[in-house]
Parts: structure tokens; sequence; C-alpha cells
């Protein structure tokens, strides 16, 4: 499948490196600027999606052919074989983000926050929904929503069998959670 990219750009965090690796304050920021840039990446997704015969919606069907879209247009990088084309990566992020205030919408007791708890925890430093959040950092059940759709694409590029409804799949089970 070819992407019509409809002049789509690039989301860049401002920081480099992984964010369980930054200072705190460093990957903090990092953080504030992704939530001030939320609505704008979403609106974007939108835009690359339309471009390409998709309407962003948040009901089970759009959904779903955001799913399809992706399942159908995510590509490895031939260069480093394993990973995504780096404009995926960025594809990533706002699906992320979108799928994760749909599981806000759907579920208002349910948060982004900077996740904090564990420094060998995957989601450290990142962005995720909180799911139950207590004060006894063994009970902070997050939903690392970002790391989940890179890993769902990962899985394409490599020729995995995949959940053809994944994405609908994540909210079943969040709504489980929540």
């Amino acid at each position: 499948m070819s992407i019509d990219w409809d002049g789509y750009e690039i989301y860049h965090p401002g920081v480099f490196g992984p964010l369980n690796t930054l200072p705190r304050r460093e990957a903090r920021q990092a953080f504030v600027r992704l939530m001030e840039a939320k609505p704008a990446r979403i609106v974007m997704l939108g835009r690359l999606l339309k471009a390409n015969g998709v309407e962003l919606g948040t009901d089970d069907a759009a959904i779903q052919d955001l799913n399809d879209w992706f399942r159908a247009g995510v590509q490895g990088d031939p260069d480093k074989p394993g990973r995504l084309l780096p404009d995926w990566y960025s594809v990533v992020n706002d699906v992320g983000l979108f799928l994760g205030d749909v599981m806000i919408e759907r579920h208002p007791n349910l948060r982004w926050e900077f996740f904090t708890w564990g420094k060998k925890n995957v989601s450290y430093q990142h962005h995720v929904i909180m799911v139950f959040g207590t004060e006894d950092p063994k009970f902070k059940t997050n939903d690392d929503i970002d790391i989940a759709v890179a890993v769902y694409g990962h899985r394409i590029i490599g020729g995995e069998d995949v959940d053809h409804e994944e994405f609908w799949r994540w909210l079943r089970i969040i709504a489980l959670e929540a």
C-alpha cells in the first residue's frame, strides 16, 4: 500500500535519547510538550488518514478502519531490519495519542500521566494512561499505548500473525480495567 503523506509533519519531541534515560526534568518537559501538542497531532493524524481515504473517528467501526489502514500501510526500514521507517514512529505516536484519548473519552476515570514509578519499568518517564491510581507504586497500573502501537507495528513488519482487530481489542480490555 502506498501512503499519501499529504504534508504530514513529523513530531519532534525536543529531546534525544530514550525517555527512561533522560534526567527527570528533561523527560517531564518532553511530556508537557507532547500533551500540549496532542490536539494538533490528532488533527495531523486525521489529515493523513483523510488523504488515504480513511475518516478518523471514535466509534468502533472507525477504530477498525484506523487499525486496517495502519496494518496495511506500516513499513519497515530497509536499512535497519526490524525497525520501522522513521516517519512511522511519528505516526505510531499520533495513533497512540488518539487511542489514549478515545480510552479517556469512553472512561473518564482514566487520565494521561507522566509515569515515574519504577526506573526498571518499560514505561518509566513515558506518557501513559493510568488505570488504577493508588499511592502504592506496585499498584500503578498503566497502559503505555504508544509502546503497544510500536510493538504492533514491529510485529506487522516482521511478518508475524497479528490480530486484525488489535486497536479495538485494546479498547475492550481497557474497558474491563477502567
